[in-house]
Formats: structure tokens, sequence, C-alpha cells
């Protein structure tokens, strides 16, 4: 899908520190009424906890993304009265599917930085959220010295780091995360 100016992609990739991402989200964030929230897993059993986005201390929300129990974050306008109202496992398929914007990755370390991979969630989506989504994206398009990757799709800004797949931990590997995606990127360099 080609992105034009009144056109949102439902998938958008990103590689860039992830503090410069909250930067950028923060004005349209704020003129489309939408927070951010962070799901970071509480134990093995895979109960979380959710942390909402403030501006003034965002420094702490970025540190969550180093913290090996962060799974992802997301965007959302829909009316959460309490935090706690957002259900283990149902909030992403149920109504507010409809206000949100999934994003997952993000991890940086001095080897690797994850994509940071936005999906809009419902196929039917609030008109608040798309309107946001797509003032998101054209903001991030205008970051000075971003740059398109000529044979995959996503967007990053320069950097000396190797750019992996967000959310590695997912595929059912013990090992650290970036260890586990620096030894497949190896062997598929290797093998190709």
């Amino acid at each position: 899908m080609d992105e034009e100016e009144n056109c949102i992609a439902i998938y958008f990739n990103i590689s860039m520190p992830v503090m410069d991402f909250l930067t950028a989200s923060h004005d349209a964030m704020l003129s489309h009424g939408v927070n951010l929230y962070a799901e970071i897993f509480v134990n093995a059993q895979g109960e979380r906890l959710y942390s909402s986005f403030e501006s003034q201390k965002i420094d702490l929300f970025a540190s969550y993304f180093n913290n090996t129990a962060y799974n992802s974050f997301f965007f959302s306008c829909y009316p959460i009265q309490d935090i706690t109202q957002i259900k283990e496992f149902g909030y992403f398929y149920d109504t507010p599917g409809s206000y949100s914007i999934e994003v997952n990755g993000g991890r940086e370390t001095d080897k690797s930085r994850e994509l940071l991979q936005m999906r809009m969630i419902s196929k039917n989506p609030d008109k608040q959220i798309q309107s946001f989504y797509r003032t998101l994206q054209r903001n991030l398009k205008k970051i000075s010295g971003l740059q398109k990757h000529t044979q995959k799709n996503y967007f990053y800004l320069p950097s000396p780091k190797i750019i992996i797949p967000a959310n590695p931990h997912s595929k059912n590997t013990r090992d650290n995360w970036e260890d586990f995606n620096l030894s497949k990127i190896e062997r598929d360099t290797v093998q190709g």
C-alpha cells in the first residue's frame, strides 16, 4: 500500500530511538486526545501490568523498553476511566480494539535496535484513532534524516546498529532476545 497524504498504512514500521519516537508522538497524542500505555509482564503465568504515559515522566516510560518484562505498548483513545479496566488478553479483541494502535518493539542496545512495528488493530477503526495514526505517520516521515529502506518496508534513522524485527522473544526462545536474533541474522547471512 502506498502511503499518500490522506491514506494511512495499517502496518507502519520505523527504526529510531524510542525517546525520539515518544517525543515525536507527543504533540499528535495531545491534539487527538490519545493516550499511550506500556504492557509489562508481571510473572511467568502471563499476568500483565499496564502503565500510562505521562509527558512529565517520559524518562520513566522510556525505561520500560530496557526491562526484560516489557512486552509492547499501545495508543488508545478509548475512554479508560482507570488503568485497571484493561483486561488480561481482552483489551485488543473487544470494543477498545477499534480505538487502539498496537506497537511492538523499541528495545535498543549497543549492538542492535528493534523496529517499532505499529498496527491498526481494527478493520473498522474509530475516526479519532484513524486521524491520530494518519498524523503520527505523517509527522514521523518528516523527521530530519529519516530514510526508507530500499528492499524492506520500513523507515529508519541511520545507525551503525543492526536493525532487528520487533518482539523476537515471542519466538519461544529462552535465549536473550538480542543474541537470539543476531545469531539468526548471522545464520541467514552465511546460508544466503
